[in-house]
């Protein structure tokens, strides 16, 4: 076997357990020159591990004015990714996903037969006493008008409530409500209703991961945090977390030219056969959280359908709490439904009125008016969550806007003039609340750099350090040739023989 296999066939988890005890030695901070000394490793067994360390023992690196990197652990030596307590975590969380999924599908389909079965049911009942009250009047045509003046009123109002559920059906049949049925079906857009749009934050995440990789190959494989911040709208924590992996996962490294300037170069990247960079890496505004996809009518139905089922519910607990005997004695017109109801169900299931009363109280008064009030209460709570979400959403918008606008002109920066485009970036309503966000997202992007203020009206930014940054950074990148990076000329391809 030869020298070189030799440093490049290395057991990781051997290299890990030296470099770790090393930074233990030198006090949890060290360089790569101090880890070669005190392990004795060959250099690049310790480079290929290090960005392994950092990530599972979460360390840092700091970049002095020299270039030299110091990794710091401040966090202590446990790793994150391994050992009996990541394991146990790990399932846990498997354990936790699987079951949620399962109850959260029976939990769907139990909402849409609630919803479904409970107005299908209201609605048969109103039918059914509506036949019956006609049956009823006629029964009565030779009594007193007197006396049958509250069965011709509940008669009447009970016909009402029917005509009104029966004009509202036909207007179901409008086209655009068909045409939806036959793009979503009904039980989606219900599920849509209560738990929301389902969000893919994996997908959006491999999207801003390939727009960075692309923006590196235009901008010849270089990039400063700030640049970073300005394409992705990440905040300062953010956006070191994301170079973090990129350093791991592009074997790129961070650099610091002569000029001082910090910035992070990724020479694999620019190993490419393409002879033009790549120019669709700008990422279009993050879209906010909608409440939904269904089309509003279709939301209004479904807040019909659970309406009408909470306004039932409400007329048999509000009924029921009164009692059958007390509502034949006062001839409440209203409470015939409430009556039949009750004389049907205890003829039919042979019960006496008032255990007739006790089970309609539970399953048409209680059951339904708890699952209409969750059936409302889960979105309502979703959408002020979605709400924290979205504020963030419009935050990272504004942030690129404001970035943007720093990096063009950094030493005449105008923030009285920086205003919201649209609800996408709309974090606050104008007045003291937006200014102070703007000032707050400046200092954030100028970080330890000086922020100068110049004039008082209008007031005008300076950021000196950011504006020297950038003509440095701009001359590295001319200065940095694409095909010394470009593969050479083929000398030997296994498709030809030799």
């Amino acid at each position: 076997m030869s020298k070189t296999s030799k440093i490049t066939e290395f057991s990781t988890d051997k290299v890990e357990h030296q470099l770790v005890a090393a930074l233990k030695k030198n006090q949890g901070s060290a360089t790569v020159a101090d880890l070669v000394g005190l392990t004795g490793l060959p250099k690049y067994q310790i480079q290929t591990m290090l960005p392994v360390v950092v990530n599972a023992y979460r360390g840092h690196m700091q970049v002095t004015e020299t270039g030299e990197v110091i990794y710091r652990f401040p966090q202590g030596y446990t790793n994150q990714n391994k050992g009996w307590a990541a394991t146990w975590k790990r399932t846990i969380k498997k354990v936790l996903q699987v079951s949620a999924l399962v109850l959260k599908s029976v939990f769907k389909a139990w909402i849409v037969l609630m919803l479904v079965g409970y107005f299908a049911l209201f609605v048969f009942i109103l039918i059914a006493s509506v036949v019956i009250s006609i049956a009823l009047s006629f029964a009565r045509k030779d009594e007193d008008r007197d006396d049958s003046g509250g069965g011709i009123l509940g008669f009447y109002m009970v016909t009402r409530v029917f005509e009104s559920f029966l004009l509202l059906w036909l207007y179901s049949g409008d086209p655009q409500i068909r045409d939806q049925k036959k793009k979503k079906p009904f039980f989606k857009a219900v599920f849509e209703f209560v738990f929301g749009v389902e969000e893919a934050p994996q997908a959006y995440e491999l999207r801003v991961k390939k727009a960075v990789l692309a923006a590196l190959q235009e901008k010849k494989g270089s990039i400063t945090l700030e640049e970073l911040m300005h394409m992705t709208g990440a905040s300062r924590p953010e956006a070191d977390r994301l170079i973090s992996q990129l350093l791991l996962e592009m074997e790129g490294e961070p650099m610091v030219s002569a000029q001082g300037t910090l910035y992070f170069f990724f020479p694999e990247l620019l190993k490419t056969t393409k002879q033009s960079p790549m120019s669709n890496w700008q990422l279009p505004e993050r879209p906010l959280i909608p409440f939904s996809h269904n089309p509003p009518k279709t939301n209004r139905w479904i807040v019909f359908l659970n309406g009408f089922n909470l306004l039932l519910s409400a007329y048999f607990l509000g009924f029921g709490a009164v009692g059958f005997q007390a509502l034949q004695v006062s001839g409440d017109p209203l409470s015939l439904v409430y009556q039949i109801t009750v004389v049907l169900t205890a003829a039919g299931f042979h019960l006496s009125l008032a255990g007739a009363e006790s089970a309609l109280m539970t399953i048409l008064g209680v059951v339904p008016a708890l699952y209409s009030a969750l059936f409302f209460g889960i979105p309502a709570v979703r959408r002020w969550k979605e709400h924290q979400k979205n504020r963030t959403i419009k935050t990272q918008n504004f942030r690129r806007r404001l970035i943007g606008r720093v990096l063009e002109n950094p030493i005449a920066i105008r923030l009285d003039s920086l205003e919201p485009v649209s609800e996408r970036d709309a974090v606050s309503k104008p007045g003291p609340a937006r200014e102070a966000m703007k000032e707050q997202l400046l200092r954030e992007l100028a970080d330890s750099r000086s922020l100068e203020v110049d004039g008082e009206n209008p007031v005008t930014y300076r950021i000196p350090d950011l504006e020297r940054e950038k003509k440095d950074l701009t001359q590295l990148r001319l200065d940095t040739n694409r095909e010394d990076y470009r593969p050479g000329a083929v000398i030997f391809d296994t498709s030809k023989p030799v």
